[in-house]
């Protein structure tokens, strides 16, 4: 494609770059406007040691504190090293391998804990994705007018913003699926040792970043059932070809790697259901619908639109159709060791979402963080569309191509430049909304807001607090459940804030104070109500 184009590709490569510029302003941009949130509140307590138990142990007794008795959960102990933050991670976090947060501790022990920190490395990682998109449509696509193409969409992808400003795995997650289907692609072509063992390693470190990538491997393994030409899976006798055998032995030792990780994760199945049940809870259809529909055109077009604004389908259908007729076209034009490459990388992420809510119910697919493999191949997926319709004779092919191609780019860049502008956005989930509550709380005369320790208040009001005026208090409770726990109100709380506790706790609070409550605020997830 890029060979009989020479003058086409120095055009978009030329652009592609100028994005490239614009791409990493986007990233260091205004880093700490947003939230905090949850998840990011999180990854600080971890890299620091003391992951959310320690903190409910220590703070959430009853225990009158400020803002910054929460915040120092987000800052260094001298006792507490490097193997105590692995350790208490494995027993509470295994869900999220360790290699992100090794790789931030480290970065955090120079630089600082703050969130413009934090954010700062996965924007700096972040930048590893365009070399990475690159090789990968080289080597798949042997183009690279595709790789110039992806690499612009990419440059001014509202979804990979997002994720290249937020302290989790997800960008670096991003990178090595990347890197490491390439590797495979590479030890395919040119079965040598060396380049087994280079996918194994890649392996491994995707791994020891995300355990979804498992579903990665059971893509790639798919994918050579079908391309090795030495399999003789029909016949008898039944018998795999070279590469497949060196693909299973290199997964053998990759997962022998894993071992240690692993332990983490059969050993702490208990911790890792109760964290990880909600995703089991069903979703109305309608509201499944809409997610899927808002979540796949999120990495063209992204201005944060509610799910009922009728005004975001007028972006997002078209984008979907895109996207659906970019496979047609990849699965019409291009050669099976193409196209059957990218229905694995994208269709094992999918099924492993997809299949259990359809069968038992659940979220899993409209979580975006969980099938980001998905969005990744179809940007990839749209890219070679725009490159095989850009080298067409027909000259309304090639006018098409080029407004399509302008109109994405020029979404993305609006849909960026609206993201660094905002003060929250809708992965921040939990904590959205957190400034209105601050607003308010920030608002009164010397407010004590009441909380306990059940579920995500924990880490939520560690995000609270970097909100919150200095002489903000927290009362905080161990989990209430049916008990009422509460023994004293402080004396000089002018203003009293009960905060995500539930109704039956609430009423045995009238019953003992004998005063009145007042909701003044109220989301998908949180509650403030006042006392009056």
């Amino acid at each position: 494609m890029s060979s009989p184009h020479p003058r086409l590709v120095r055009i978009v490569r030329l652009l592609s770059i100028a994005l490239l510029v614009l791409a990493v302003c986007f990233r260091v941009i205004h880093l700490d406007r947003k939230v905090y949130w949850h998840d990011e509140a999180y990854t600080s307590m971890v890299i620091t040691a003391r992951p959310g138990n320690y903190l409910s142990r220590g703070l959430f007794q009853n225990t009158v504190v400020k803002p910054a008795d929460l915040l120092a959960y987000q800052h260094f102990v001298p006792t507490l090293s490097l193997t105590d933050m692995i350790a208490r991670k494995g027993v509470e976090d295994a869900q999220h391998p360790p290699l992100y947060y090794i790789l931030l501790r480290f970065w955090a022990e120079v630089w600082g804990t703050s969130p413009t920190v934090t954010r700062g490395f996965t924007a700096l990682l972040s930048l590893l994705l365009f070399p990475a998109v690159y090789w990968f449509c080289v080597e798949l696509f042997e183009s690279s007018l595709v790789g110039w193409i992806a690499i612009a969409l990419f440059a001014v992808s509202p979804f990979q913003l997002v994720y290249a400003q937020e302290a989790r795995e997800y960008g670096l997650w991003t990178i090595l699926s990347l890197a490491s289907s390439t590797l495979l692609l590479q030890a395919i072509r040119s079965p040598s040792w060396r380049n087994w063992v280079l996918y194994g390693v890649s392996m491994v470190t995707t791994l020891y970043t995300a355990l979804f990538a498992v579903w990665l491997a059971v893509g790639h393994f798919f994918y050579l059932l079908v391309v090795d030409e030495g399999n003789q899976l029909m016949k008898l006798p039944w018998r795999l070809g070279k590469r497949t055998v060196l693909f299973v032995i290199t997964l053998l030792v990759v997962g022998l790697l894993f071992m240690p990780w692993a332990y983490f994760v059969t050993t702490s199945g208990g911790l890792l259901e109760s964290s990880t049940s909600w995703i089991t809870v069903p979703l109305p259809l309608i509201d499944s619908i809409q997610s899927t529909i808002f979540n796949f055109s999120r990495s063209f077009v992204d201005f944060n639109f509610e799910l009922s604004n009728p005004v975001a389908y007028g972006f997002a259908i078209p984008v979907l159709m895109l996207q659906g007729y970019a496979i047609f076209v990849l699965c019409r034009h291009a050669s099976r060791r193409i196209w059957w490459f990218m229905l694995t990388f994208v269709g094992s992420t999918a099924l492993a979402f997809g299949l259990p809510d359809l069968l038992s119910g659940g979220q899993r697919f409209t979580v975006t963080r969980y099938i980001i493999p998905c969005f990744v191949g179809l940007q990839i997926a749209v890219a070679y569309l725009l490159a095989i319709y850009l080298t067409r004779l027909q000259r309304w092919k090639m006018q098409a191509a080029t407004l399509v191609f302008s109109l994405l780019l020029t979404m993305g860049v609006a849909s960026s430049s609206v993201y660094i502008q905002s003060n929250t956005w809708w992965n921040k989930v939990l904590n959205a909304n957190y400034e209105q509550v601050a607003a308010i709380v920030n608002g009164s005369d010397r407010p004590l807001i009441v909380t306990d320790a059940f579920g995500y208040n924990p880490a939520s009001m560690i995000s609270l607090s970097y909100l919150l005026k200095p002489d903000a208090q927290f009362l905080l409770l161990p989990p209430v459940g049916n008990a009422f726990s509460l023994k004293t109100l402080p004396q000089d709380a002018h203003n009293i804030f009960l905060m995500n506790l539930p109704e039956v706790f609430r009423r045995q609070f009238i019953a003992k104070y004998q005063r009145s409550l007042t909701p003044i605020f109220q989301d998908s997830w949180n509650e403030l109500w006042k006392v009056q």
